[in-house]
């Protein structure tokens, strides 16, 4: 742990565009700020999030995405894709598209977790040089979940388990499901354990949308999740310290060109670089300055609220 500057980062769900979360650690290693004593993530947040602090860094992460990711690397079914379709080659026919009928998912997630072994290590919770956890959701109860013993690959594909896409992940009488239908951007996770400075990455606040930019099935799916996700309080232990906030038009089920939304990460990370350094400013000015930054937060998500009722 950096006891010398104690703060957590927390990366947000949001598919394809959670890449741009290895750009966000790129930009802050560049930058020369010290590294997180804690990380918290959320579906696509908790795999970066959880490769970070088992050791992969950005340069890794950004060698291995390459130039295209295929998804079917992390599929079990190999039958064919089903190409028109907006989650690409996730949805196939044959296996694939029946299982929507007769299993719990397209995919038993089986093969990503393999991966994710792999890319950590095998690491379990309490092995890491930097702390992690990740939530999900229990689709039995309806309760957040944060498990926090185990491999680390295990709560990861737990958090990513997109509902429909990749099947809930069996734990003792639960069936875990993607974070994202609980806090897609757990901050509580890092408040329950002390940290007063928090960094939260944010992909695409929820926000009025133009109809153009609900193209596709998916579009509608995901946004009308948003929708009943916004509709929920906000608690003052959701708030961090700090928001960087990543939005574009990908969808989140659009992995083409991935290095262009790593590119965007670091790129909006280094034009936060004044709130950044009122962030880690150091001395007795610095809590003054993170005091203003979560008075910003504050202010920006009554504002949030508000034009949510209003509308």
């Amino acid at each position: 742990m950096n006891r010398k500057f104690p703060w957590a980062l927390v990366l947000s769900g949001g598919g394809s565009r959670g890449l741009a979360h290895v750009g966000v650690l790129e930009a802050l290693e560049q930058a020369g700020y010290p590294p997180p004593a804690l990380i918290a993530g959320c579906s696509m947040g908790a795999i970066v999030g959880g490769l970070y602090a088992s050791g992969m860094n950005p340069a890794e992460m950004r060698n291995f995405v390459g130039k295209r990711i295929d998804l079917t690397e992390f599929m079990s079914d190999s039958s064919v894709p089903f190409p028109d379709w907006p989650f690409g080659k996730a949805i196939k026919l044959g296996n694939g598209l029946s299982n929507l009928f007769r299993e719990r998912g397209i995919d038993s997630g089986d093969k990503l977790n393999e991966v994710l072994l792999r890319l950590t290590g095998r690491t379990q919770f309490g092995e890491t040089a930097i702390p992690f956890f990740c939530n999900a959701t229990d689709l039995c109860t309806g309760r957040e979940i944060v498990p926090d013993a185990g491999y680390l690959a295990d709560a990861m594909r737990a958090s990513a388990s997109f509902p429909g896409v990749f099947a809930p992940v069996p734990r003792g009488e639960t069936l875990l499901a993607d974070g994202y239908l609980s806090r897609n951007t757990p901050v509580w996770i890092a408040r329950k354990r002390g940290f007063r400075r928090v960094l939260a990455v944010t992909l695409g606040r929820h926000a009025t949308l133009a109809p153009s930019r609900m193209r596709t099935s998916v579009d509608v799916l995901l946004r009308s999740l948003d929708c009943a996700l916004a509709a929920r309080p906000v608690r003052a232990e959701d708030l961090p310290t700090l928001s960087i906030d990543i939005d574009n038009d990908r969808s989140p089920f659009d992995f083409s060109n991935p290095q262009d939304q790593i590119d965007l990460g670091r790129e909006t990370t280094a034009r936060a670089g004044r709130e950044l350094a009122a962030f880690f400013e150091p001395g007795p000015i610095g809590p003054a300055r993170r005091i203003g930054l979560a008075r910003r937060e504050r202010a920006r998500e009554r504002q949030r609220s508000e034009h949510h009722e209003r509308t």
